[in-house]
C-alpha cells in the first residue's frame, strides 16, 4: 500500500507563530531562525538530517540518497522546499505539495539535536503560509485541507499538543511493516486460474496502471492518477527495475500486481504498491504476489522486505501482511487542518477528522 506523501514525519517541537514572507535563496528570519531555500550544496546535510531524525525515532532509516534525489527532482526547490538554520547548522527541512482536489501535503523533519527549540513550529508556519497561498488559487467552493504526517514517539504528547495548538486533528494512521527473511521462501502457489508472472513492459504497462487504479478505488483518499503522471512517477524514478515487478494474470486480464524496488526506499527490498482487483480478492492472489516478491528479493541476496500500509485499510491488508510474517517497524499519524470549508456547508473553517 502507498503511504501519503513519503509516510515519514514532521518532527514537532516548540512553537512559532510569526508570519513568514516568501523565502528567496538568501532566506529570511522566522522566530530567530534563518529560513531559506535548499541549494545543491545542502544535499548531504539534508540527507544526514532526515536520516538522523529517523534513527532517533526507530533506530534505523528508510531514507536513501536516491530517494532524496527523486524528491528534489519532483519538488520545486525554489517554491516548495525550505531549510531552517540554527546558527551555522541546518536544523529543519520541509517540503510542500499540492495533491489536487483541495488536499495539500507538507512533510518535514527536525534534527534530534534541535528538538525543543521551535523548529517544528517554524515548519508548521512556513508550510501553512504556502498552503494558504495555494488555496487562494483553488475553486472558491472547494474544501481545502493541509496534512502533515508524523511518526509516533514515546513522548508523543508534545507532538499532539503542538499540532492541536495549530488547529490540526488526527485523521489516519499508517504503518511501516517489515519481514526479516531467515530462510529461502518457498515458491508460492497461486490460486487456481491465476499465474504470477514477471512484468513485461510493452505488454503490461498500461494494464498494470489500470489494475492498480481500480484496486485502490476504495483506499482512503484515493484519486485516479492519469497514465502520463503515473508513467513519469513510477517508470521514471531512480532505481526503477521492471524485473522486480510482478503481475497476477487470469487468462487475458491483470488481476493484480506488486510493484517492487530494491535499495531505493531504505536498505531493503520495498513493496511500493501491491493491489488486487475486487473480483479476485479473497482468493490468495495478494499473498501469492507478496510471497513471490519475497522469494525474488531473497534470490538477489536481500534478507529484509518492507512496505507501507494504511492501518485502517478497508481491504484488511494488515492481516495479510501479518500472516506472511511482517511486523510493525514504525507507526505514523496523519494530521489534518482545514484551511477552508466547502461553501455549501456554511461552516467556518476548523480542523475536521475524516471518517475511518
Amino acid at each position: 500500500m502507498d503511504v501519503p506523501g513519503r509516510g515519514d514525519a514532521t518532527a514537532a517541537s516548540g512553537s512559532c507563530r510569526e508570519r513568514v514572507e516568501p523565502a528567496g535563496r538568501a532566506g529570511n528570519t522566522l522566530c530567530g531562525m534563518e529560513v531559506r531555500r535548499p541549494v545543491e550544496g545542502d544535499f548531504s546535510d539534508v540527507l544526514a538530517l532526515v536520516q538522523a531524525y529517523d534513527r532517533s525515532m526507530f533506530g534505523e532509516t528508510d531514507w536513501t540518497a536516491a530517494e532524496l534525489r527523486d524528491e528534489w527532482r519532483d519538488v520545486d526547490l525554489d517554491r516548495d522546499a525550505w531549510v531552517i538554520e540554527l546558527g551555522d547548522a541546518i536544523a529543519g527541512y520541509t517540503t510542500f505539495r499540492d495533491r489536487g482536489g483541495g488536499t495539500l501535503l507538507a512533510d518535514g523533519y527536525v534534527h534530534p539535536d534541535a528538538r525543543g527549540r521551535g523548529v517544528g513550529g517554524a515548519i508548521l508556519t512556513v508550510t501553512e503560509e504556502r498552503a494558504r497561498e495555494a488555496a487562494a488559487g483553488a475553486s472558491p467552493s472547494e474544501r481545502i485541507v493541509l496534512r502533515n504526517a508524523t511518526l509516533l514517539a514515546p513522548d508523543g504528547d508534545a507532538a499532539d499538543a503542538l499540532y492541536e495548538s495549530h488547529g490540526y486533528a488526527a485523521v489516519r494512521h499508517f504503518w511501516r511493516m517489515v519481514a526479516d527473511l531467515d530462510r529461502e521462501p518457498a515458491s508460492p502457489r497461486a490460486p487456481d486460474g491465476v499465474a504470477i508472472e514477471p512484468y513485461a513492459h510493452e505488454r503490461d504497462a498500461r494494464a498494470v496502471h489500470a489494475a492498480i487504479q481500480e484496486a485502490f478505488t476504495d483506499h482512503w483518499e484515493h484519486r485516479h492518477v492519469p497514465w502520463e503522471d503515473w508513467e513519469r512517477e513510477r517508470l521514471g524514478r531512480s532505481g526503477f527495475d521492471p524485473t522486480l515487478w510482478l503481475v497476477a494474470r487470469s487468462r487475458d486480464e491483470v488481476a493484480g500486481a506488486a510493484l517492487v524496488s530494491w535499495k531505493t526506499s531504505g536498505d531493503w527490498g520495498f513493496v511500493d504498491t501491491i493491489g488486487v482487483r475486487r473480483p479476485w480478492r479473497g482468493r490468495g492472489v495478494g499473498e501469492a504476489l507478496l510471497r513471490s516478491a519475497f522469494r525474488e528479493l531473497w534470490l538477489r541476496g536481500e534478507r529484509r522486505v518492507a512496505l507501507g500500509v494504511d492501518a485502517q485499510s478497508p481491504t484488511g491488508a494488515t492481516r495479510l501482511y501479518e500472516r506472511v510474517g511482517m511486523t510493525v517497524l514504525w507507526r505514523a499519524v496523519v494530521w489534518e487542518k482545514e484551511l477552508r470549508a466547502e461553501v455549501a456547508t456554511g461552516r467556518a473553517p476548523d480542523a475536521r477528522a475524516a471518517a475511518p
